[in-house]
């Protein structure tokens, strides 16, 4: 019987997902492909599936495309599926001089193009929130939405500076101390420790100049703005709290500046794809009905 740190692992291991793939897998489906960004940057992605509608997963911060692992194939069936190693992340390239969201978005734009998608739904984790809704101005006559996932919980929310300053300090101090402190705060008490753990070593192997670097950016960004400039429908899917780190929706102050919904996931943390992956699936097929192709 597997354990639960076997099946874990075999969630989000890239050599084990690779050694899949070889073996005939499911994921065998998937096509691996790259294009360049505007500076040359290898962006790399997996396509699947087919439909007239594409999701594409960006995941967030320090991630990569497998935290969509239990996404990907589900959904192939009925959409075209496009999960992305954002730049900077997973096997994308790292030398970017410059790093920032509106970056993210216009590498999210060249897959698009790479692939001919016409019709397309953003579907981003944390930091993939604000990336979809960058991406989403950029191609007003092809993202017909934006699905947020445990992100975009309150549009007028902003750190204060002196404490950007001071979360900066302690990650260019001590990047892996403090990143697990961080990580360990984005889950319930009673969330699956050997989960917290795998997350968070992934998190550790990436680039540090560049986690730094979208941090000061996303400090930086007015969600309200992107909110409101997306101009496509924003639904999302969060967490109902629970954890030391998490945000209320705000669904009210959202609905000011975009046509906004929001469903909860409760007793999960920052990570409801993975630490409930059956309810949050069911509750992303459930919102994707709404931008259903009309016959």
């Amino acid at each position: 019987m597997k354990t639960r740190f076997t099946r874990w692992a075999i969630a989000l291991s890239p050599l084990l997902f690779s050694a899949a793939i070889a073996n005939g897998d499911e994921t065998a489906k998937a096509k691996k492909g790259m294009v360049r960004a505007a500076d040359g940057l290898s962006i790399v992605f997996e396509d699947r599936g087919k439909g007239e509608t594409a999701l594409l997963f960006l995941h967030g911060w320090c991630g990569d495309r497998l935290w969509w692992k239990h996404q990907v194939d589900k959904f192939a069936d009925d959409y075209r599926v496009v999960a992305v190693d954002q730049a900077g992340h997973g096997e994308s390239g790292k030398d970017r001089k410059n790093w920032s969201v509106a970056g993210l978005a216009e590498d999210a734009q060249a897959v698009v193009k790479e692939l001919g998608l016409k019709r397309v739904i953003l579907v981003g984790h944390s930091m993939g929130g604000p990336v979809a809704l960058a991406a989403a101005k950029r191609m007003p006559d092809t993202v017909i939405a934006v699905i947020g996932v445990d992100t975009l919980q309150n549009a007028e929310r902003k750190l204060p500076e002196e404490q950007a300053k001071q979360y900066l300090a302690m990650f260019e101090k001590d990047f892996k101390g403090t990143l697990g402190v961080i990580f360990k705060g984005m889950f319930p008490e009673k969330a699956d420790a050997e989960l917290i753990k795998a997350i968070g070593e992934r998190a550790e192997a990436q680039d540090q100049k560049m986690a730094i670097g979208l941090m000061r950016d996303m400090f930086a960004l007015d969600q309200s703005v992107l909110l409101k400039e997306a101009k496509v429908p924003v639904r999302c899917i969060n967490s109902g709290g629970g954890y030391a780190f998490a945000t209320p929706t705000a669904t009210d102050i959202n609905k000011k500046y975009a046509d906004f919904k929001a469903v909860m996931i409760d007793e999960v943390g920052h990570f409801p794809m993975l630490e409930k992956p059956d309810e949050f699936n069911a509750k992303l097929r459930e919102t994707l009905k709404e931008f259903a192709v009309k016959r």
